[in-house]
């Protein structure tokens, strides 16, 4: 389950930063729900670099977890860390550190079940979602509006529901869920944004020479 757990921060975690849709139909919620969402996509993707901070609460019948972190984010690269593992990516290879355990999994990315690079990302919006504006309320000076999404083809997808909260003045999504078919939903809450942040040059690769005492099952 603690696999299962990894793959679902980075999906959602990816799913925040880049989302991006296209090819719905322009009409009535459909066309409303596209101009909104489209407006995060254009504030996110014209960043070269972005960091946010997220609380990410997995849920199932058998599996509650809650983990608080932060990530980065670079074109196809990514890093994030939580209370319990370090998360490492140069877009081709992943490096997850476990903190308890002390070691370190590498794999190729395009071997991780359920997971997706965040160059894929934009596929996964432009085929196969249909959008539901369900409200907008104010929240302080901001306006969120709330749209779900469903999988045009149900029983191709692993999703059942995605419920996104975007913030509207803040150009951001506060929150999104998503229920899968298996039972498990997953939520996250975006605490903070930076735009291009300074990143180290060697951000997206494992550090050897830090983590020497480490234990590397190298599965590629």
């Amino acid at each position: 389950m603690k696999t299962k757990f990894f793959n679902y921060i980075f999906i959602i975690v990816m799913t925040f930063v880049s989302l991006n849709i296209s090819g719905q139909e322009p009409i009535n919620d459909q066309l409303k729900c596209k101009e909104i969402l489209q407006m995060v996509s254009n504030s996110i993707q014209k960043n070269n670099a972005s960091k946010f901070s997220f609380k990410l609460e997995v849920n199932s019948e058998d599996f509650n977890e809650v983990q608080n972190g932060y990530a980065l984010i670079k074109n196809d690269q990514f890093y994030y860390i939580t209370e319990e593992r370090e998360v490492t990516s140069d877009g081709k290879n992943v490096w997850t550190y476990i903190f308890e355990d002390n070691e370190c999994y590498i794999d190729l990315l395009t071997d991780l079940d359920n997971t997706i690079n965040p160059s894929e990302i934009f596929t996964i919006w432009q085929n196969g979602f249909k959008y539901k504006y369900v409200s907008n309320k104010k929240t302080g000076n901001d306006l969120i509006h709330t749209i779900n999404m469903y999988p045009q083809n149900p029983k191709e997808s692993k999703y059942h529901t995605l419920i996104m909260e975007v913030n509207e003045s803040k150009k951001i999504i506060d929150q999104a869920s998503i229920k899968t078919k298996d039972g498990v939903t997953i939520k996250i809450n975006v605490n903070s944004l930076i735009n291009n942040p300074e990143i180290k040059n060697d951000q997206f690769n494992w550090n050897v020479d830090k983590y020497s005492d480490v234990d590397v099952i190298d599965n590629r």
